[in-house]
């Protein structure tokens, strides 16, 4: 993404910062700070891409031009229809601001009074509307407010021969300013909306105003090479059909999620970077998280496979926990891999360092527990070279323990989608039904059903060679997070872009 425009890659970075927020609040929220404390850095409306931008700007300022040059006429046969569509734009600016029977909103919507001066009109009816804004705006905006209304005392003086009225040039840029100030005084709104609503509501703004914006900058076709919306999405359905391949719809897409969790190569979502284990666009905002579940899944595995390689007694209680702890820094650290197979040079070091400590921990094991201790250098070194093979992700240990857990979790997210189980799944409650669809940009809803996420089990499923305590909660840990992006691309996407076979 670093070749991206840094506009762009701020409109990037600030959609990312939501999604966090939305589906990984520990991940966003400093200690001691609150999701409303959050919402300040987080934009509340979808921002356009650059591309956009610079349309949009060059579409407004032909707008506000052939505005300026209807209103200089003499005429005011030609300026009254040109009045009139700039009150109704005015009108749906201030709507939000104004209740429905205020005068200013009744007045807009009116029919215009015949006049033989209608910018003169305007121009009181300005003053009044900025008057009134006043009255209801934030202290903060008062300054904004007494700049403009200095600006219309006393207008200047029209004229008749000139190509450009000054009292015209000066109403259009009022009112220019005017729906801007009215855009501002909505977001100061919202944010009061925001500070009264429970954190529960909060939330369930949050995620959909996530998905929204989510939603509209994948299908931005400056992102994935698209000349117009329609492109866009069919670049993301033609991309979506070849990852998913010969996938039958009974299984769905989650078997193609875990097989690319299987796979050596880093999971990725760049357009302009082709890899063997590409996700298609829909997974934009969540390849972070999903290339984490990827080491965290071959974490387990390897602590596994240490484990079947030592065969400790059960009274070696916390050999597992000082391997898992070991694992556990490396992916939270999140720069590197946790397979060792085919390290980059760049990862030769931090790889020959795991591999050392790794050792380091079964050697002291086999010392402390069992008979079978090395006795000698020339021992100590098969050990090690035996841990170092143990790593590798052709060993194959290592590929019958990853099979069997991806196994498990696979028919774990079956029976939660489906709906089979009607009670907890070893001891999780999960919904009976996925529900799915994009959410109206702009709209506020208080009853988002994929809000709270899952409750925590009790009691994880039972994968053999996996059944020390540690293991069975990275387990649950692990299933929970995948289970929670399968439910955010669903809600993100549902049937615009995926043919769902979860709802």
């Amino acid at each position: 993404m670093s070749s991206l425009p840094p506009e762009l890659l701020h409109v990037l970075n600030q959609a990312y910062f939501l999604h966090l927020l939305a589906t990984d609040p520990g991940k966003a929220i400093p200690p001691g700070k609150s999701l409303l404390s959050m919402m300040a850095r987080a934009p509340a409306a979808p921002e356009p891409s650059p591309l956009h931008a610079t349309v949009e700007k060059v579409v407004h300022k032909a707008f506000w031009d052939e505005a300026l040059l209807s209103l200089s006429s003499p005429t005011p046969s030609v300026q009254l229809p040109r009045l009139k569509l700039l009150y109704s734009d005015l009108r749906d600016a201030l709507l939000p601001l104004f209740p429905p029977e205020h005068p200013i909103l009744l007045t807009l919507a009116a029919p215009l009074p015949p006049t033989s001066s209608p910018l003169h009109s305007t121009l009181a009816l300005v003053k009044e509307i900025l008057a009134a804004l006043r009255q209801r705006c934030a202290p903060a905006r008062d300054p904004e407010i007494d700049a403009l209304l200095a600006d219309l005392a006393p207008p200047p003086a029209s004229s008749d021969t000139a190509q450009e009225n000054p009292l015209a040039a000066l109403l259009v840029s009022t009112l220019r300013a005017l729906i801007t100030l009215a855009d501002t005084l909505k977001r100061d709104l919202t944010n009061s909306l925001l500070g009264a609503m429970s954190e529960s509501q909060l939330t369930t703004v949050i995620r959909q105003q996530a998905r929204a914006r989510e939603h509209e900058i994948i299908l931005d076709p400056a992102m994935w090479s698209g000349e117009d919306g329609k492109a866009g999405i069919e670049t993301l359905r033609r991309a979506w059909t070849e990852w998913i391949g010969a996938q039958t719809e009974d299984a769905g897409w989650t078997p193609r999620l875990l097989q690319a969790f299987a796979s050596p190569t880093p999971v990725t979502c760049q357009p302009s970077n082709p890899n063997p284990n590409a996700l298609p666009p829909q997974f934009f905002f969540s390849r972070p998280s999903l290339l984490y579940i990827q080491n965290y899944l071959q974490a387990l595995v390897v602590a596994a496979s240490l484990k079947a390689l030592v065969r400790l007694p059960a009274t070696a209680t916390d050999f597992m926990s000082r391997i898992w702890s070991l694992l556990k820094a490396e992916i939270d650290r999140d720069e590197y891999p946790i397979h060792t197979g085919q390290p980059d040079k760049d990862d030769l070091g931090a790889a020959q360092t795991k591999i050392i400590n790794l050792a380091d921990e079964v050697i002291r094991a086999r010392r402390l527990f069992t008979s079978a201790s090395p006795q000698s250098e020339d021992e100590e070194l098969k050990l090690r070279a035996a841990v170092e093979r143990t790593l590798q992700l052709t060993d194959p240990v290592f590929m019958l323990l990853q099979g069997r857990l991806l196994r498990a979790i696979e028919q774990r997210i079956r029976e939660a989608l489906s709906g089979s189980d009607k009670g907890p799944v070893n001891g999780m409650r999960l919904p009976e039904k996925m529900r799915t669809g994009r959410v109206p940009t702009g709209t506020l809803h208080f009853n988002d059903s994929a809000s709270s996420g899952h409750s925590t089990p009790s009691k994880a499923p039972s994968v053999k060679g996996f059944e020390d305590e540690v293991l069975v909660r990275g387990i649950e840990e692990v299933f929970q997070k995948v289970l929670s992006h399968i439910e955010w691309v669903e809600s993100v996407w549902g049937d615009t872009i995926l043919k769902s076979s979860l709802s």
